[in-house]
């Protein structure tokens, strides 16, 4: 399971969202995640492993009489030291994680966009140099997943992208990832290029994406 978001419940549980290979996207109730003290801090010390795109083993089970399922075990199928400790990966991972929870929402199995998320998660953690084109790389690539690639956009009636935007979209689409990585761009560059895209999906989803993490990952692509 990919996590994308959890979410405290009453006093001792948490509710982990998250996308799996064999269910698609799901839900499931973490009981006994916090202490009952004043404090709560987690009672579980594998709390802090279900970080933002943090990528998991678990078994869970399920209830008839239960909305959710429950979350009994889970452990690490990958250490992502990077995506905990280098504060660039951790807002990059943030924003994916948060795109992901907002726009992903059916629940249907689709194995290839699973392995490509995994793959994804697995190369940012990898990476050595900036990952401030990582981003804008992953939305190429899940554009497409959901059924509306930039391309298709270029000469529709609905294009809010400038043609140096659609420039630099083509190039990111059709060289390599470290080529990707290294496609100049300057941080607002970077904010107005997020800003179209989110426009191209909300036109194409017909919901308003707003991001909580979009902000900080502006200030943190300045540096």
């Amino acid at each position: 399971m990919i996590v994308l978001h959890t979410v405290r419940y009453g006093d001792t549980s948490l509710i982990v969202h998250g996308y799996t290979r064999e269910d698609g996207r799901m839900s499931f109730m973490l009981k006994g995640a916090f202490g009952s003290s004043a404090k709560r801090r987690p009672s579980r010390a594998g709390v802090a492993l279900l970080h933002p795109l943090s990528i998991v083993d678990y078994v869970a089970t399920r209830s008839p009489r239960a909305s959710m399922a429950y979350l009994r075990e889970y452990s690490p199928k990958y250490r992502l030291h990077s995506l905990r400790e280098d504060f660039r990966k951790m807002s990059v991972a943030m924003f994916v994680s948060e795109l992901l929870y907002r726009t992903l929402l059916h629940s249907e199995r689709d194995e290839e966009l699973y392995d490509f998320l995994e793959d994804a998660v697995l190369r940012l953690e990898a990476m050595d140099g900036s990952p401030a084109n990582f981003h804008i790389w992953f939305l190429d690539r899940y554009a497409a997943f959901l059924g509306f690639p930039f391309e298709k956009g270029f000469n529709l009636d609905f294009n809010p992208f400038t043609p140096l935007q659609v420039s630099r979209l083509n190039s990111i689409h059709e060289c390599g990832f470290e080529a990707a990585m290294s496609v100049p761009m300057t941080g607002n560059d970077r904010k107005e290029l997020i800003e179209a895209i989110l426009k191209w999906l909300e036109y194409h989803t017909g919901s308003r994406i707003e991001l909580r993490s979009l902000e900080v990952l502006h200030r943190i692509s300045k540096i």
